[in-house]
């Protein structure tokens, strides 16, 4: 099942803990990062730590307000995702201008907004889940393994007609 890293800077984490509210009324597992007082609080520990928490996601939204301008770490956790090939978002209650490179996700403003957001993922979640029973079926690794030895066979008979 889809879960979702809800990303922030800790000065939103209210905001952030509405949206995973909403995500999760929604039938989606989320993941909110409440830093650990056992770790560090920035650093090497930190980022181990949330690589191990983004490798159990495959989406994210990123909770974005003129306070995450000064955040190091929400634009690399973004970056972490979109290395992932997550679904992404961003969420803003207010208008924020956004840097150009978070308008290539879409936007979401509204409890509505991410509803919709919901139901997109679990349809393309559906699908995904589909394409690869198709790709990985039986069926299709016998044509692959058909297709490649049939190459084979005429690639190396080729070859041996040509005398090398």
């Amino acid at each position: 099942m889809a879960k979702v890293f809800i990303s922030h800077k800790n000065t939103d984490s209210l905001l952030a803990k509405k949206v995973a509210g909403r995500v999760q009324y929604n039938g989606l597992n989320t993941y909110l990062d409440t830093i650990d007082d056992l770790l560090i609080k920035d650093g090497p520990d930190l980022a181990d730590h949330l690589l191990r928490r983004m490798s159990e996601c495959d989406q994210l939204i990123a909770v974005v307000s003129q306070q995450t301008m000064n955040s190091w770490w929400v634009p690399w956790e973004i970056g972490v995702g979109s290395e992932k090939s997550f679904r992404m978002a961003s969420f803003s209650r207010s208008s924020v201008s956004l840097p150009s490179y978070l308008k290539k996700w879409p936007e979401l403003h509204t409890d509505q907004d991410v509803d919709l957001y919901c139901k997109f993922s679990k349809a393309t979640e559906r699908s995904v889940s589909g394409q690869l029973r198709e790709a990985f079926s039986p069926e299709r690794r016998t044509r692959i393994v058909k297709q490649g030895a049939e190459s084979f066979h005429r690639t190396l008979m080729t070859r041996l007609s040509r005398g090398y």
